[in-house]
């Protein structure tokens, strides 16, 4: 037999094949059954068995977890019902409300606001090379920073 996986080797199984084919096919012991049953049964005496059923400690965790649910649905629906007739809160303004609070400015006084270049100074601009040194000299100063 191969040590690897211990199968028969091809010269041991054609051995094997012919030794069948001229004698017959080997015949078990007769008490072969009874004794696999009866050791299937010795095995089974030593088996432990798990107690059927919930133990108590898995029903009086279920329970508490149940109890814990069940409080906070029930704080949840008491918090729903009570908050509106709670005197002194303020209540919540509607969308007009907030509205008209808002002031937004117009357009016009956004784009008056902002420099506007004329198509000429845009044009001239792109065509000459820019000066990157100068455009952010330019823009410390513009900065709000005291000197």
């Amino acid at each position: 037999m191969s040590k690897d996986y211990e199968y028969l080797s091809d010269q041991e199984l054609n051995s094997l094949i012919e030794s069948v084919e001229a004698e017959g096919i080997v015949n078990a012991p007769e008490d072969f059954m009874t004794e696999v049953l009866d050791n299937i049964v010795e095995i089974d005496k030593y088996r432990i068995t798990a107690v059927p059923g919930p133990s108590n400690r898995n029903i009086l965790d279920y329970s508490i977890y149940c109890l814990k649910v069940f409080g906070s649905i029930a704080a949840a629906i008491l918090i729903m019902v009570m908050v509106p007739f709670i005197r002194g809160a303020e209540r919540v303004p509607d969308r007009a409300e907030i509205v008209s609070q808002i002031s937004v400015p117009s357009k016009e006084d956004v784009v008056s606001q902002k420099p506007v270049k004329s198509k000429e100074e845009v044009l001239n601009k792109q065509t000459q090379a820019p000066d990157f040194i100068t455009d952010i000299e330019t823009w410390f100063d513009s900065l709000p920073i005291s000197k």
